[in-house]
């Protein structure tokens, strides 16, 4: 027989395996407190929503391997795309772009724009603004299907939208701002009127105007819709809103644990209802429920490689680990005047030395489950600090230069072909000395290499414009080295450009710049004798710059 313990999640598992399956129970759900079980027996079963996702992907993954029809594939890909844009956005991106590559075959106007927005719009939450926008913006959308302009102004709106939430400064935020404003007001252009998604703008809306009463009974009034329309889950949350606005937190908790747990059932892995709810249970002091709701917010966000959402939660996380630790330790605390006071009286009781060895117990699985804990933020802190770094450098350097390998090999491409021609042309005219003469020149080999100096300096200081100035940092002051004339970079320094982005060898460096493996040897031993600290710390420091 199980004990009671056991028995309670495993009914609370099978009651939210069954709201999955009736969506329209959730209106049964009135009180928080069910509510509140409700997302802790989801979060400790997490993992069976999870696989169930998992096998819905798994089998459109089997669909497309089975069609051969492109546009099969492609209405295949999109049914992929839907699955995986909320819950694992690289997924989702590589299928955005397959989507991309299938419009593109087919020749069909109307799926290219699509695809391209949904590029677009996953660029844009996984934090790369810049390459969004440029998608976005040779989108014309004077021309586009009213489908595509909605779709279009939503990324708009989204996309300003996270740049406004992560603005430093005044000026920012209200250059932003003024961009959610203008798309959210072309968002209540081209949409229905008598649809949700309107309605959930126009309620928006009426928020940023401050008209909290009309927007409560306006949302209220799209109730109907949200029960035909059971695969928007931003209804609640939109009304979790409103009485934030409205300073209404029960009914706001309450909204925002519906849609923390439609979140969880569904799964999406980028979601923002669990990290506020979890932020009002810590404000009122249930900080061990707050502390696994930001955990499960943060391992999904991972997941999930929403990297917005992940700076989200960790300007909140070291606040409620640190609370949740204090409570913890002042748990101990208690624990240990109790056992204290507990041997004093074990000689007069045997039920006192009973109560004592059970808060031994205790104690030990509290300092158990606070090794483990601090081991999971310890994970977490490095995972968070890991994909900063790479976001911050090795993506941005791979694109860039992936982006100018193509195109250099394209040109040489094109020159190669060129020179083929005007060869065989001479040949052809039996002009042999010409051809001859014309070959024998090197002015195309030192024109073609004084090119390439030219565009790999350029792009690389594109990509470290202060690298010249952190360089010679690292050198004495009177063996300083500066460009002269139309110098973009010295041959010294072009050597060591190479060696930032991870090319050690000398005679790859060689090969690459044209230079003898001697002169390249020459310039290292030269430069590392000019350094100011010892050669592991000056090749140590180089690898730093940029950072």
């Amino acid at each position: 027989m199980l004990s009671r313990k056991r028995k309670l999640p495993i009914v609370l598992f099978f009651f939210l395996a069954f709201l999955c399956c009736h969506y329209s129970a959730f209106a049964s759900l009135s009180n928080l407190d069910s509510l509140i079980k409700a997302i802790d027996s989801a979060i400790e079963n997490k993992d069976f929503f999870t696989k169930r996702k998992e096998t819905k992907i798994d089998s459109l993954h089997a669909a497309l391997a089975i069609f051969t029809d492109k546009n099969r594939k492609y209405e295949v890909n999109s049914f992929l795309f839907k699955e995986l844009e909320h819950y694992d956005l690289n997924r989702a991106l590589n299928v955005a772009k397959e989507k991309r590559k299938l419009a593109l075959q087919l020749g069909d106007k109307y799926h290219i724009e699509q695809s391209q927005m949904n590029v677009a719009e996953m660029l844009g939450k996984m934090g790369m603004y810049k390459e969004a926008f440029e998608i976005l913006d040779t989108i014309d959308v004077a021309i586009i299907d009213k489908n595509n302009k909605q779709y279009l102004y939503h990324i708009y709106h989204s996309t300003y939208s996270l740049l406004y939430q992560s603005s430093l400064s005044d000026e920012e935020r209200q250059k932003y701002i003024r961009y959610v404003y203008q798309y959210k007001d072309s968002l209540l252009q081209v949409l229905d009127k008598s649809k949700l998604n309107y309605q959930l703008v126009y309620t928006a809306r009426l928020l940023d105007y401050g008209h909290y009463d009309s927007a409560l009974e306006y949302i209220l009034g799209a109730y109907p819709n949200y029960l035909e329309q059971k695969d928007n889950f931003s209804f609640d949350y939109t009304l979790a809103s409103v009485y934030e606005a409205m300073g209404n937190t029960n009914l706001q908790k309450e909204y925002l644990a519906r849609a923390a747990l439609q979140d969880l059932m569904k799964p999406v892995k980028s979601y923002i209802a669990l990290r506020k709810l979890a932020i009002i249970l810590f404000q009122e002091g249930d900080v061990s429920r707050a502390y696994t709701y930001i955990k499960c917010a943060m391992e999904d966000a991972h997941f999930a490689k929403a990297r917005f959402r992940m700076i989200e939660i960790s300007e909140t996380l070291p606040i409620i680990t640190a609370a949740y630790e204090q409570q913890v330790n002042a748990e101990k605390r208690n624990l240990r005047k109790l056992l204290y006071f507990s041997l004093v009286l074990v000689a007069f009781l045997l039920l006192i030395s009973f109560i004592v060895l059970q808060q031994i117990r205790k104690l030990k699985k509290a300092e158990i489950k606070l090794k483990n804990k601090t081991r999971e933020i310890s994970i977490m802190n490095d995972q968070l600090k890991s994909l900063n770094d790479q976001l911050a450098e090795s993506d941005h350097v791979k694109e860039v230069y992936i982006g100018y390998v193509f195109d250099i090999c394209s040109s040489y491409i094109n020159k190669l072909e060129n020179f083929r021609l005007t060869v065989h042309k001479k040949l052809r005219s039996q002009k042999i000395n010409d051809a001859i003469l014309f070959t024998s020149s090197t002015k195309l080999f030192s024109d073609e290499l004084k090119e390439f100096y030219q565009s790999f300096d350029a792009i690389f200081l594109g990509i470290f414009p202060n690298f010249i100035d952190d360089f010679n940092a690292l050198l004495r002051d009177d063996k300083r080295i500066f460009p002269k004339g139309n110098e973009i970079l010295t041959p010294e320094l072009r050597v060591f450009a190479l060696i930032r982005l991870g090319i050690s060898d000398s005679g790859k460096i060689a090969l690459i710049l044209h230079y003898s493996p001697q002169t390249v040897y020459n310039y290292k031993l030269k430069l590392k004798n000019k350094a100011k600290s010892s050669k592991e710390d000056f090749f140590t420091s180089l690898q730093k710059i940029g950072r």
